[in-house]
């Protein structure tokens, strides 16, 4: 654990904690017609006081397969202060929470960033945290760890009634981990829809999921709807609100190996964008579309690749989203990621040329809006090996803040997507670190034409094994960052954090 650490006293914390977020997500919010199903911190914003974080997916036990810390990034010429509550889980049935939550207070120094293992506040099998910062300009990540892999993400910034789970897998090598986060006054109630090529599945036990007042719920779907090797997930929740998150663990004995992590989508949308296609051989891409209507969804999907002149971009794949139903657009199969059958994927090999980097643009025409990620996968048996799952971007935004670069034995790659179609974006990199920002001088500035990427090798021109980036651009721009273990199992690939985003223009693609 880095940064400074202060305990405070258990009964401030219990009131502090409610009086904070009855102010930060909106008051006490229940069941109502008129009340909104998202909330959504202000953070991170330029003009946000504050920012409220939930960090809901990982372990905090000796011996389990994620073990959880969040990392606060200030970039900021002054320290702030992250009030970090840690939950212990709750079992499912209980009508309480286990316990209060434990608080401590991480102080983050000046253009630096400091991190807290939630095993040292609480120890339980799941824990969640809840961060809140005096300052809309800092940004939290979490990062999970385990034999099989690692991943690091952004927290998330919102609650929601209603969450989605494009990919996911209960086959006899996974275990499908769904977290439901409810740090707030009033109790919640969850009912979970799995989708499958044998059709809709709804156990009993999971049509009802009490999550009392602060508490973390945690539902093992492997148990619940084993077998399927494809599975999308949408949870709802029929009184009060929750954060929900997913915990994928794939063990190897089927020739994948990975651990994947992170919250849920809130919202399908018409439109996103990825801007990480893999390079390397042995890593294959997936793109995984889940159309939770009732309406078939028609969708094209852009292919750019980096080998290609932009001003000859290939036809879009046009792909057909049944109701209630997931496909798959496969670009490379190493016969160990579970896709959906035969008659649910649609293969694109050769698009791009193999072993060149690409990103992808989706875009739903007929108005029926989706969710789609991305899965990247590469098999145990040669590094980097591992399991990457990651939502799309339906924003785009001026400037992007990075935390969790720990290299560790890994390779950090920073990937800028400019997705307008006929100006160039002007691009700065900074490392934020020590107390300092500093360009990094043989990147900057850098020009990025319209509707291509620009692909920063980040080990391979800073030191340091602890920073966060700040991105920088003249237009809105699409940033990622992917880790990759440079020996054994870890590979994480996802969106970077955004502040002030604005919605992509739909006709840009």
């Amino acid at each position: 654990m880095s940064g400074r650490v202060t305990r405070w006293p258990l009964v401030f914390v219990a009131l502090a904690t409610v009086i904070g977020l009855a102010v930060a997500d909106g008051g006490d919010e229940r069941e109502s017609a008129s009340a909104p199903p998202v909330t959504t911190s202000e953070a991170p914003g330029q003009d946000a006081e504050g920012g409220v974080w939930y960090c809901a997916e990982g372990t905090s036990r000796p011996g389990e397969f994620a073990d959880h810390s969040v990392i606060v990034a200030n970039p900021t010429g002054t320290a702030v202060a992250a009030s970090v509550s840690v939950f212990p889980v709750t079992p499912v049935g209980r009508v309480s929470p286990s316990a209060l939550p434990e608080e401590v207070l991480l102080n983050v120094p000046a253009r630096s960033q400091a991190s807290l293992r939630l095993a040292e506040v609480v120890e339980s099998q799941y824990t969640a945290a809840l961060v809140e910062i005096d300052s809309g300009l800092a940004v939290v990540e979490q990062r999970v760890q385990g034999p099989t892999g690692f991943d690091v993400v952004p927290c998330a910034t919102r609650s929601s009634s209603v969450w989605h789970f494009a990919a996911g897998s209960t086959r006899r090598d996974a275990r499908l981990v769904f977290t439901l986060f409810n740090p707030f006054p009033d109790r919640a109630v969850a009912k979970f829809s799995f989708f499958t090529e044998e059709g809709i599945r709804e156990p009993q036990a999971l049509r009802g999921v009490l999550v009392p007042a602060q508490s973390l719920v945690v539902v093992n779907a492997t148990d619940l709807v084993p077998r399927f090797s494809s599975v999308s997930t949408t949870v709802e929740t029929l009184a009060g609100r929750v954060v929900a998150g997913r915990l994928q663990l794939f063990d190897g004995t089927e020739g994948l190996e990975g651990l994947t992590a992170g919250p849920g989508v809130p919202e399908a949308r018409p439109q996103w964008v990825f801007p990480t296609g893999p390079g390397d051989p042995g890593v294959v891409e997936h793109i995984v579309l889940y159309n939770p209507s009732d309406q078939v969804a028609a969708a094209d999907i852009s292919i750019r690749s980096d080998a290609s002149d932009p001003s000859e971009l290939l036809a879009p794949f046009d792909v057909s989203v049944p109701p209630q139903q997931q496909v798959a657009l496969v670009f490379g199969d190493i016969g160990t990621y579970p896709l959906p059958p035969v008659s649910f994927a649609y293969g694109a090999a050769g698009l791009p040329v193999e072993g060149t980097g690409f990103w992808v643009a989706v875009q739903v025409y007929n108005g029926v809006p989706i969710v789609v990620e991305r899965v990247a996968a590469a098999p145990a048996a040669s590094p980097p090996a591992g399991v990457a799952t990651t939502a799309g971007s339906s924003a785009a935004a001026l400037r992007y803040l990075v935390a969790g670069n720990r290299a560790e034995g890994s390779e950090v790659v920073l990937v800028v997507v400019n997705p307008s179609p006929d100006s160039i974006a002007q691009v700065t990199v900074s490392k934020i670190a020590d107390g300092r920002v500093a360009p990094i001088a043989q990147l900057n500035p850098r020009e990025v034409a319209p509707h291509s990427r620009l692909v920063v090798p980040v080990d391979r021109l800073i030191e340091g094994d602890s920073y966060a980036l700040l991105v920088e651009a003249s237009q809105p721009v699409v940033v990622s960052r992917t880790l990759a273990a440079q020996g054994g199992t870890g590979l994480t690939s996802g969106l970077s954090i955004p502040f002030d985003s604005l919605p992509l223009d739909p006709s840009a693609f």
